[in-house]
């Protein structure tokens, strides 16, 4: 065999009995690796949620033309905000279960996060204003009461203070008295069942100041701007791991009052663009400390481009009842100082039993659940929060006096193992190369349009709405050289794989059929040594080619059927 010319690549195998000589000067083709795709997240089950709040959510995602899985995230959140520190499930004796939950729905811009959200969260936002009206009264009553009560105290002090000797333990023994009167007197801080853009530091402040529990609820991810440390190169993580899972806090700080929660319950809802989910999901000290782990991602998909614009609104006796029903939960709840336990009947133990057992099966290698087992170690304990959440939804009036029935465990389970394929989705938006979606719609332009050789030039002049830079278009088509689509000749120019159309949709780096996983360097009918001066072309049907006519949106991923809203 003589050898290969100039600026070629031959495969270096060889044992590799299959090599053949290359067909003209071209090398072998080796098989492409698939371009990552991550599969579409399961439609949220809006049937677990009782009638009164599945309703609301399917309103609200037809009022603003969006996925139901992210008006499904947000009640998820605001329930945890309801019930979070206030009720525990205990499955068998020994183990309690608090319901607070971290929730992110992950969206693009533009993909109305911020209307789903205000919908959702408004009446909790009326519940605190509720809770503020009880409490404004007794707190200036209060007030007042102990600013008396401190005056006449420091007063007997210093009676004591100038007092005789013979006099003094008398009057001391009344400072004494006066200040532990005022002491006794507590001035209620004004309620707050939900926080935002809040620092470790401030976060724990607030959770001592209000039982131990309090919600970041927002329709922006400024949480993962302060984990990522933007105030501290080294954020304090404890105020959220602690809070997830429930484990006293305690915090010295110099020249400030020692602050102790003996059961933190912290809710997160918050809704974050990819970028932010990428940039959370590789920070290895988050991931490391087991915060990554500890969130729900719901991905919801874009119905962009077959939005109804003229939608109906949501109908005002689903919102009225949506309205009192969180409010009158929220505020209620939020009186309480010692959180209810509620018990699980027989036949939810049952499924609860079965369903830790399918988890701990798939933990093992090869199993679902293995490559995610950080997540899914949790999944078990995350099950019985959400059908401790469902329980309060079903039953917001005395849920804390009733077991928890089979038709909510079963309902959690299903909820879980949807919510587990959207974190499946999200790990691959996490590790996933961000060029391989442009990469993506660039080798399917390609075969479109039979396109088998052309020069980067060329590909970016036809291509300049989509990939404007040429940076975009040397970055999609290193991905595409790197993976085996196309690969680029001496001369400059590139060509496409040759069984590029047929692999794209069936390509398998595992394939058995190793006669299969190469082709010849060159294609009997369609040129690939066409000289550097000739316009980009296509083959048409007829093996015939001419100039090609790019439509500025000939990138854009043939649009899917959608779902139609509900």
């Amino acid at each position: 065999m003589s050898p290969p010319p100039s600026g070629n690549v031959w495969p270096i195998r060889p044992d590799d009995p299959t090599l053949t000589p290359p067909i003209g000067d071209g090398p072998m083709w080796e098989l492409p690796v698939p371009l990552a795709r991550a599969a579409p997240p399961q439609p949220f089950p809006l049937e677990v949620f009782p009638g009164w709040l599945a309703d609301m959510v399917r309103a609200v995602a037809t009022f603003t033309q969006t996925d139901p899985a992210m008006a499904g995230a947000v009640a998820l959140a605001v329930l945890s905000t309801c019930a979070g520190g206030r009720l525990q499930v205990e499955p068998r004796p020994g183990w309690r279960e608090p319901v607070n939950l971290f929730l992110a729905a992950v969206a693009d811009p533009g993909e109305r996060k911020s209307p789903v959200h205000g919908a959702l969260v408004a009446p909790l936002l009326a519940a605190e204003h509720t809770l503020i009206t009880r409490v404004t009264p007794l707190a200036a009553e209060n007030a007042a009461l102990r600013d008396i009560a401190e005056r006449t105290a420091e007063q007997a002090k210093n009676a004591a203070a100038r007092a005789a000797k013979d006099k003094r333990k008398g009057l001391t023994d009344d400072a004494v008295a006066a200040a532990l009167e005022a002491e006794a007197i507590t001035v209620p801080t004004t309620p707050r069942l939900l926080g935002d853009d809040a620092t470790p530091e401030a976060l724990t402040t607030l959770m001592a100041e209000h039982g131990g529990r309090i919600a970041l609820i927002s329709d922006e991810g400024g949480i993962f701007d302060v984990l990522a440390g933007r105030f501290s190169s080294a954020p304090n993580l404890d105020p959220y791991l602690k809070g997830h899972a429930g484990r006293p806090m305690r915090v010295d700080r110099k020249g400030r009052p020692s602050e102790f929660i003996a059961t933190p319950a912290l809710t997160v809802g918050v809704m974050i663009q990819p970028a932010v989910l990428r940039k959370f999901g590789q920070n290895d000290d988050l991931a490391g400390r087991g915060l990554v782990a500890r969130f729900l991602f719901v991905l919801p998909a874009s119905l962009a481009g077959w939005r109804d614009v003229d939608a109906p609104p949501v109908p005002e006796p689903v919102a009225d009842v949506y309205a009192r029903r969180i409010h009158d939960l929220a505020a209620t709840l939020a009186e309480w100082t010692d959180p209810a336990v509620v018990a699980l009947t027989d036949d939810a133990t049952a499924l609860r039993v079965a369903h830790a057992e399918r988890i701990e099966t798939q933990l093992r290698p090869g199993g679902t659940y293995r490559d995610m087992r950080d997540w899914a170690n949790k999944l078990a304990g995350t099950t019985l929060r959400i059908a401790g959440l469902l329980h309060m939804a079903h039953h917001p009036t005395d849920g804390w006096r009733r077991p928890l029935q089979a038709e909510q465990m079963a309902g959690a389970i299903r909820l879980a193992d949807v919510l587990a394929a959207h974190y499946a989705t999200a790990l691959h938006t996490v590790t996933a190369d961000p060029n391989s979606g442009p990469a993506g719609r660039t080798l399917r332009f390609l075969i479109d349009k039979k396109i088998t050789d052309f020069t980067r030039r060329d590909l970016h002049r036809r291509l300049i709405r989509q990939l404007p830079k040429t940076g975009d278009v040397a970055a999609v088509l290193d991905t595409l050289s790197a993976l085996g689509w196309t690969r680029q000749r001496p001369d400059g120019r590139y060509e496409l794989h040759p069984r590029a159309a047929d692999l794209a949709d069936t390509v398998d780096t595992l394939t058995t059929n190793i006669n299969s996983a190469f082709t010849a360097g060159q294609d009997t009918e369609t040129s690939v040594n066409t000289p550097a001066d000739t316009p980009l072309t296509a083959v048409d049907a007829q093996g015939e080619t001419g100039e090609v006519s790019t439509p500025v949106n000939a990138l854009s991923t043939p649009p899917l059927t959608p779902k139609n809203p509900p």
